[in-house]
């Protein structure tokens, strides 16, 4: 007869069980990333609607993001990761039956949900699961992330390509492994230890005085970031493609699994090095690279543009790594759900609000003309944000140096 104790440990399987359901939602939000321009070409619609299409997945997420934490709180992780998984099959069943680009919306938004429910909640899970793996769960999340969308990406574009059914396999194959991965939820052991304990209740964002010069360097290098990785994942792969005189979405493919596995190669590598040097390079790599950008998609030469999108995704790695993880560590505790829920409305805004931006300025222009100025635009916010950081260090360093040499000196050298 099991222990009660035995009885609430979680299964050897559950660790790995939560880290692929966190890639699955990641491939699930980059499977319509490549067939975009097929979607287009079927009901003609003008770009600025296939950037609209993905505002609503990010428009959502961040709600999800802010709710389905305290609701896992308070009412365990397994059922909120039920409830997230049924989401994503809900909107896979959106697009297979889909008739029109409204359909798009509504499955990106039921996508949405989902996905930002298990990216929190499914975060949650592996601390529970496995704390003692605490610090390096935050990589194999990144990992998980960036691989999940690179092998959606490659997979559909490839299916793409051949013309075998692109508007329904990569669905119904993402759809499969789903149904497996709530079967195992359904006979996991919930790894909450403390249900029902928390108050139910979503925190307020808030920025406590102390470290909003941090958190502004943090969300601006951040929000550079995500800005390209929207653009990336909705309009880039088709300009890309005109750019290189290919036809088909695969090339279009290559170029999101190309930014998403050099940013998680960076993502570790990055891990190593203090978070505000990290952060900086990746701010400031961006700026040079999305510069570099427009000279190597001006090339017309797969190549080159592949190696610019590969270089920019590594440096899009470091920058967010390194915002994300130079905030965090200086948040004091009892504010952190305060300042996340800050921190990811402004990111997820600069995800949403740029590629609106663009997507009206290429129905409007083209995409190849409103591109360059987006890029443009992208480094020179990442360059504000090197430039918000070295006046805060500069400031630091002075308010240091007039101090005695007594504990208040001593207090600051530990702090930073």
């Amino acid at each position: 007869m099991r222990s009660p104790l035995s009885a609430r440990r979680p299964q050897p399987w559950s660790y790995a069980t939560l880290l692929a359901l966190l890639m699955l939602g990641q491939a699930t939000s980059a499977i319509p990333s490549p067939l975009y321009s097929l979607y287009a070409e079927k009901w003609d619609y003008p770009p600025f609607l296939t950037t609209v299409v993905f505002a609503a997945y990010g428009a959502v997420a961040v709600i999800a993001i802010l709710v389905s934490g305290p609701l896992s709180d308070r009412y365990g992780r397994r059922p909120v990761l039920l409830v997230a998984v049924l989401l994503l099959l809900a909107g896979l069943a959106v697009f297979t039956f889909a008739a029109g680009p409204g359909y798009l919306v509504v499955a990106r938004m039921l996508n949405g949900l989902g996905i930002g429910a298990i990216v929190v909640v499914g975060g949650a899970a592996l601390l529970d699961v496995s704390p003692e793996r605490a610090a390096r769960s935050g990589t194999f999340t990144a990992i998980a992330f960036n691989v999940g969308i690179a092998v959606a990406a490659l997979g559909t574009a490839t299916l793409a390509q051949t013309g075998f059914h692109p508007l329904l396999v990569p669905y119904l194959a993402d759809g499969l492994v789903a149904v497996a991965l709530l079967v195992l939820l359904a006979v996991m052991r919930e790894p909450h230890p403390s249900v029902g304990a928390a108050p139910l209740g979503i925190p307020r964002p808030e920025v406590p005085k102390e470290i909003r010069q941090r958190f502004t360097f943090a969300v601006i290098g951040a929000g550079a970031a995500w800005a390209v990785l929207g653009v990336c994942f909705s309009l880039e792969p088709a300009i890309a493609s005109r750019a290189a005189h290919i036809d088909g979405p695969l090339f279009g493919g290559v170029i999101i699994a190309a930014v998403t596995l050099t940013a998680a190669v960076a993502q570790v590598i990055g891990g190593r090095y203090p978070a505000r040097t990290v952060a900086l390079v990746g701010d400031t790599a961006l700026a040079a690279l999305m510069l570099a950008g427009v000279a190597g998609f001006a090339t017309g030469n797969a190549v080159v543009i592949t190696v610019t999108v590969a270089l920019q995704g590594g440096a899009y790695g470091l920058a967010f790594g390194g915002s994300l993880r130079h905030l965090t560590a200086h948040i004091p505790a009892e504010r952190r759900g305060a300042v996340m829920s800050a921190f990811y409305l402004l990111a997820y805004g600069a995800l949403i609000t740029p590629t609106l931006l663009v997507g009206l300025g290429a129905t409007v222009w083209s995409d190849t003309a409103i591109f360059p100025v987006f890029s443009v635009l992208a480094a020179l916010l990442c360059l504000t944000a090197v430039v918000v950081e070295r006046r805060q260090g500069r400031r630091e360093a002075h308010g240091g140096a007039t101090l005695s040499s007594g504990p208040e000196a001593r207090a600051v050298s530990r702090t930073d």
